[in-house]
């Protein structure tokens, strides 16, 4: 019988406490009630805004934008330092990509205009103001995140800075799978990892060519390169 007892007890405590815990829920609610919808509509007010605002503004932002930008890249495909200039700078009758980064900071179309700005600044052989563009442009365009980072490992290895270089080397290995861009990238990976005396590192860049792109290994000639790295590491 005192089992039992025990038994009933606990079940009675266990009641209290959950009476005791819902009394306390139901008192906060009502002391602070007022706080609690404000903090509430507070949220909808700031979730309404930003809909609003993505929906009325951004979105006609990025409309124009990408309209604006197609003029520039026609000038920039060019190839003369004076159109490239041009899609740069723009003028009177065409925005730059200058222009629409200043004008379009928060939309899409300013990010690839950062892009864009880098090559034409690449092209004038401005390679300080060509870094300074494309380290800005942030990952939201995939399609042209691969192609940034091995240009930016290109004027980084220009500039004799070889562990820059490599970096952003890797970083476009890894984001792209391109068949023609991806294994020329690899290729100067293997050259750096060799200019760098890491020869392992050279070799397994050379192999990623043979095992994942082997027309263009082959096209390429890769296989000496192979053979070079692999006597390096027998030695």
């Amino acid at each position: 019988m005192a089992k039992k007892e025990k038994v009933g007890a606990k079940k009675d405590d266990g009641a209290q406490k959950k009476e005791t815990f819902v009394s306390k829920t139901i008192l906060f609610f009502t002391k602070y009630n007022k706080f609690i919808y404000g903090a509430i509509i507070a949220i909808l007010v700031v979730i309404i805004g930003i809909l609003a605002f993505n929906r009325f503004y951004l979105q006609k932002k990025t409309e124009k934008a990408s309209l604006l930008i197609l003029k520039p890249i026609e000038e920039m495909m060019k190839g003369d330092s004076a159109s490239v200039m041009l899609a740069l700078e723009g003028d009177d009758d065409m925005d730059g990509f200058l222009s629409i980064i200043e004008s379009y900071k928060i939309t899409r179309t300013a990010n690839t205009a950062r892009y864009y700005a880098g090559i034409c600044y690449f092209k004038l052989n401005d390679k300080e103001e060509a870094l300074e563009y494309l380290l800005k442009f942030k990952r939201k365009e995939d399609i042209y995140w691969a192609e940034c980072q091995a240009l930016i490992g290109d004027i980084y290895d220009d500039l004799d800075q070889p562990e820059k270089a490599i970096k952003h080397y890797e970083k476009s290995v890894k984001a792209s799978h391109n068949p023609y861009a991806t294994p020329v990238t690899l290729f100067k990976l293997g050259q750096l990892y060799e200019r760098e005396e890491k020869w392992e590192k050279a070799l397994n860049a050379y192999k990623q060519i043979e095992k994942d792109y082997y027309d263009e290994f082959k096209n390429m000639g890769v296989e000496r390169f192979i053979d070079r790295a692999q006597g390096k590491l027998d030695k």
